[in-house]
């Protein structure tokens, strides 16, 4: 499909960063304090552990102007806030995850228009009209 006939990009962000092997990862944390936050993930492919670090706000400007983004997904936001976890709208998440939320949307000028909010399927808040 030609990119004239795309209306919507959504990108998807997680909650966190993480990386598998070497190179910068801005911000990194340790694999005990990764494990201690429950950001602590282990590779599908290679089986190797991937190193964490916070939300990185630029490089997420950054990738939406890049991919010409108008929509966003953030996945894992209950990894960040246990206590959003299974919410299913938006005003049952804690003023500190909406808080989030509204920066990221701030910061890359995208909106979040679905937010994961724990591991099943149906643990998703969606936002779009």
């Amino acid at each position: 499909m030609g990119p004239t006939r795309v209306d919507d990009v959504l990108i998807v962000y997680k909650s966190f960063m993480t990386r598998v092997g070497a190179g910068p990862l801005p911000g990194e944390i340790t694999k005990e304090e990764a494990q201690k936050r429950g950001w602590f993930e282990v590779a599908a492919g290679t089986g190797r552990d991937r190193r964490s670090a916070p939300f990185d706000f630029e490089l997420a400007k950054k990738t939406a102007k890049i991919n010409g983004a108008t929509q966003a997904a953030m996945t894992k936001l209950d990894s960040l806030f246990p206590n959003c976890r299974s919410a299913k709208q938006y005003s049952d998440l804690p003023k500190e995850a909406k808080d989030f939320i509204k920066e990221v949307e701030n910061k890359t000028g995208v909106p979040i228009v679905l937010i994961g909010t724990g591991p099943e399927a149906m643990e998703i808040i969606d936002r779009r009209k």
